[in-house]
């Protein structure tokens, strides 16, 4: 059996960069033609040029108990609710413990549908390009959802068989490369300024010594004299890092050092680094227990692309197709 997964680069990490992708999208893209289709100030000289947001009849709610209202706008429990279901456990916990962002995303949530009651009191739904442009996404938005309903895999797709197969065949692909915990103290020293490289060579000196001293404290060090506000916060710590993600100047250094070792002071344009390798982890590659809920995904996703293609070619396929070239000619005529 051969079995391909192109799209599993760093799976593990990849799977979790989806999860912020789907925050983003849930909390960024939300209703973003709403936004851009008013930006333009419209060619009607009648349309008023501001105003409150136009009063509706009061109805009873479809979508259950508001959690927010505006006026006569109001954003439903259910809607809040169906936000947070595409969200991660540890992403919601951090809305439940902070409700700033939550509140500008309901805030935004409430201008909107503001925005439409006032569009729609003007009869903005009824221009033709509104109108043109409502059955073309409702097009889309019928169209994928079909053909998502026609090239599902089965429901036992994929087998223990293929995952295995598929783990064989892309190990390498799952394989986590060795990653070095950094920490480090940095002292800005820009080369073209030499009193400062000069003091900066001459406190590094310093530091590298306290540092290598019995009982020394890098972490204190960091934290006193590091001029990187971020990683002195932390003690200089930077984290797990893979060499791949370090600059080459860096880099060679990192891997010359034994563990709890400190380097000598490394100059670079920007100034001056002090390095200490904390701890190592070495590559590893995590076995099928670990990734197959990712890779499962991964090949279902893949089927069914694979699946949908074929439907539509299919549908093509049965039928006669006649474009007549004389009138595409005439389009490219008429837009010129």
């Amino acid at each position: 059996m051969n079995v391909s997964v192109k799209a599993m680069p760093r799976m593990l990490r990849v799977v979790g960069a989806l999860g912020v992708v789907l925050a983003a999208a849930a909390c960024g893209d939300k209703g973003s033609a709403q936004n851009d289709a008013p930006a333009k100030p419209a060619a009607n000289s009648n349309a008023p040029a501001a105003s409150k947001p136009v009063a509706q009849p009061s109805a009873a709610p479809a979508d259950g108990p508001a959690i927010a209202t505006m006026g006569a706008v109001s954003v439903p429990r259910s809607e809040i609710e169906n936000l947070l279901r595409t969200l991660p456990a540890a992403q919601r916990e951090q809305l439940k413990a902070d409700r700033s962002e939550l509140d500008r995303v309901i805030r935004a949530r409430l201008a909107e549908k503001a925005l439409v009651a006032e569009a729609n009191a003007q009869g903005w739904a009824e221009r033709e390009e509104i109108r043109r442009a409502v059955q073309a996404a409702q097009e889309q938005v019928v169209m994928r959802d079909y053909l998502d309903s026609v090239s599902q895999p089965a429901d036992d797709y994929p087998s223990e068989a293929e995952l295995q197969a598929a783990y064989d065949q892309n190990k390498d692909r799952f394989t986590q490369p060795a990653s070095y915990r950094v920490s480090q103290i940095y002292l800005a020293a820009p080369y073209g300024d030499a009193d400062a490289v000069a003091a900066a060579r001459k406190q590094a000196a310093d530091l590298v010594k306290r540092a290598n001293a019995p009982k020394a404290d890098f972490a204190a060090l960091a934290q006193e004299f590091s001029q990187d506000a971020n990683s002195a916060a932390r003690g200089g710590d930077n984290g797990f890092v893979p060499l791949p993600q370090l600059v080459p100047e860096l880099r060679s250094v990192v891997q010359g050092l034994k563990k709890g070792q400190v380097s000598a002071p490394v100059q670079m344009p920007g100034g001056i680094h002090i390095l200490k390798l904390v701890d190592v982890r070495d590559a590893r590659t995590p076995p099928l227990v670990e990734v197959q809920v990712q890779l499962r995904n991964a090949l279902r996703a893949q089927r069914q692309e694979q699946a949908a293609r074929a439907y539509l070619e299919g549908l093509v396929n049965a039928g006669t197709v006649s474009i007549d070239g004389k009138a595409v000619n005439e389009a490219f005529e008429a837009v010129k």
